[in-house]
């Protein structure tokens, strides 16, 4: 018992002796005692590096930090980031913060660093600003205003390479068996205790600032924006494709490359996104290929016509139209030297797919835009009328064709129903009772083969009646 008592009185003894040698006052001032060495964003070298002090540069120490880190106030030239959004200029030196508790982030002179904060500004405190950037942050890209350091924020150094500048302070720091004293000898160079990690060694012969690696924090924001800037680009080239002619589109390629920025990306959210782009491409695959199989439809469309339309030449003086375009029945025309009008019959023919312009609306996606007539490259007018088999189809206004019906003009057999004018088929067929409104002359008319235009009126039970406004030869498609 004796023996434990001595031990325990010589413990005690020594613990009062150290805690006495410790220094007591703060805060005081030091200097740098090395080459250089490496101020940090927090305790600890997992903190990015914010400046590098020279031999001799005096600090203001506030705290001793387990890992032997002293946290002194931000040397001259530091900075930290606010929001641009949340400041209102008042100058182009000073602003005030517009919004209730908004963060200020430590800055480095190494990077964009922004992830590391210890305060928060108030509602109408006042800030000088040293300048303005867009950075990277871990929300994406923000324009940022860099600041003086607020009030209370602080940098970390490691207490290895200061020595304080009051002479009691530094005998009281070297009877510390913890810490260096004053007049040791330190290492020349760059001192990072107690690692150097985060810091990228220099080039042989290179004497400006070491390079120093983003933090971890700003790795991660970089890598998450890149991706993203990736996909965006996709998207641009996807819908750039899809604005030219559709000849030209390759829909596998831009497949292939969706899935390569799929299997390399970090982000789980950002690879769903990606999922939404595949049954898009599968849709413009269909549309793509109906385009093809109207385009092949109309070509053979296109040399009947031709075939027949020479063989009309050799008994007529002076044929109508040189050709005819593929339609939905057998009165539909064609008018001579008419431009091409595809898109309405393409919508048509493609129906019971998605809309297109909706298949891409998510995040900056493309969205198709050319007209698909353009991109058939065919020539001629579709003029659809099919009331032969139905007549309620064709209703008034229709924009699929400028004519609402096309036949040959004959009198009645009956004049005394309708008007005494009726359009048929070039199988004999009524297809409705023609009223003229007076400006037209039907008369004139008679036997040939004409397109009508107007306003047609379907009723139960009877023929169609067209009100027509005017009148135009066509060759009718056999």
């Amino acid at each position: 018992m004796r023996a434990f008592a001595v031990v325990a009185f010589l413990i005690s003894t020594l613990s009062a002796q150290i805690a006495a040698a410790q220094i007591k006052s703060f805060p005081y001032e030091a200097k740098v005692a090395v080459d250089e060495v490496f101020v940090r964003s927090g305790a600890g070298d997992s903190y990015y590096p914010t400046q590098k002090l020279p031999r001799e540069t005096v600090v203001t120490v506030h705290r001793h930090d387990p890992g032997g880190w002293y946290m002194i106030d931000p040397p001259q030239g530091s900075f930290s980031w606010v929001p641009e959004r949340y400041v209102k200029r008042l100058n182009d030196a000073e602003g005030e913060v517009a919004e209730e508790s908004v963060i200020a982030f430590v800055g480095s002179e190494f990077g964009d660093e922004a992830s590391v904060f210890q305060r928060r500004l108030k509602t109408g405190d006042k800030i000088a600003i040293m300048g303005q950037r867009q950075i990277v942050t871990s929300n994406g890209p923000q324009s940022m205003l860099q600041i003086a350091p607020p009030a209370r924020e602080r940098r970390w150094i490691p207490g290895s390479a200061l020595v304080p500048i009051d002479a009691e302070h530094r005998a009281q720091m070297n009877t510390d068996p913890y810490a260096v004293p004053g007049n040791a000898s330190r290492p020349e160079g760059v001192q990072v205790f107690p690692s150097i990690a985060g810091i990228v060694p220099t080039t042989v012969g290179v004497t400006d600032a070491p390079l120093v690696a983003p933090s971890a924090a700003l790795s991660a924001a970089q890598q998450k924006h890149s991706e993203r800037q990736q996909l965006a680009d996709i998207d641009r080239r996807f819908g750039e494709m899809l604005r030219n002619d559709s000849s030209t589109w390759n829909l596998d390629a831009i497949e292939t490359e969706y899935r390569m920025l799929q299997e390399s990306v970090t982000l789980k959210s950002l690879s769903g996104t990606i999922d939404m782009r595949y049954p898009a491409i599968e849709r413009y695959r269909r549309r793509l290929a109906k385009m093809l199989e109207l385009r092949q439809l109309t070509s053979q469309t296109e040399q009947r016509d031709a075939a027949l339309v020479a063989r009309n030449s050799n008994t007529l003086a002076t044929p109508l139209v040189p050709a005819l375009t593929a339609a939905a029945g057998p009165e539909s025309v064609v008018i001579a030297g008419q431009a091409t009008q595809l898109a309405q019959a393409f919508e048509q023919y493609v129906q019971g797919d998605q809309n297109p312009s909706s298949d891409l609306a998510m995040e900056g996606a493309p969205v198709e835009t050319k007209d698909a007539a353009s991109d058939s490259g065919l020539s001629g007018t579709v003029a659809d009328n099919a009331s032969a088999a139905s007549p309620s189809v064709i209703t008034p206004g229709s924009p699929q064709n400028r004519f609402i019906g096309a036949g040959i003009l004959q009198r009645a057999a009956d004049p005394a129903q309708g008007s005494g004018y009726v359009l048929m088929s070039p199988a004999g067929k009524i297809l409705a009772d023609l009223k003229t409104t007076g400006s037209v002359s039907l008369d004139s008319y008679v036997g040939q083969q004409v397109g009508v235009q107007g306003t047609r009126f379907s009723e139960k039970e009877k023929r169609d009646v067209i009100e027509v406004s005017a009148l135009e030869p066509v060759q009718l498609r056999q």
